[in-house]
């Protein structure tokens, strides 16, 4: 009778391979190293306690020592190891998240942008009827002054400050 209760408790003990340790262990390496990354507004949304704050600090400061750098980011998986991760990998995956969407949105200003500027008047109202918040009054005087100017330089300004409309209207549809 003891024996079996004893079978039970061995089957539930999950056996773990050492490479899968490894593997592990080096994704947390990997989460430290990504911490480091982050500014500290964004570390501010992440529980982290006091000495792993304090390892992401000194991180900072040792950056152009390759090898130094390399034993901190071991250390600090080392205090990761400790801790309960999941919540952390959760919340870095939620900035990754975020930074994509930022990288397509500035893709796609870019490419209204390029496409006004090879276009003119048909791209603006195209992107005014996909964008019902959009000033077509304001893209299309941009484009005309775009389209007017001699200089280079003034081509660049007026191309800059279409991208900026374009991105603040496809910023304030996505919020």
């Amino acid at each position: 009778m003891e024996n079996d209760a004893n079978i039970d408790d061995a089957d539930e003990i999950e056996i773990v391979s050492k490479s899968q340790l490894k593997r592990e262990s080096h994704d947390i390496q990997k989460l430290g190293k990504r911490l480091t990354e982050l500014t500290a507004a964004q570390l501010d949304h992440i529980p982290l306690d006091e000495p792993v704050l304090e390892a992401i600090a000194l991180a900072h400061k040792i950056q152009n020592k390759r090898s130094a750098l390399k034993r901190h980011f071991q250390f600090l998986g080392k205090l990761l190891r400790a801790r309960d991760t999941d919540e952390i990998f959760a919340a870095v995956e939620r900035f990754d998240k975020i930074s994509q969407i930022e990288i397509q949105r500035h893709q796609q200003a870019e490419r209204w942008r390029d496409q006004i500027l090879e276009q003119g008047f048909d791209a603006v109202e195209a992107f005014v009827e996909q964008q019902t918040t959009a000033d077509r009054q304001r893209l299309r005087q941009l484009w005309r002054n775009y389209s007017h100017a001699k200089s280079h330089e003034k081509k660049i300004q007026h191309a800059r400050l279409i991208y900026k409309d374009v991105k603040q209207v496809l910023d304030n549809d996505a919020a």
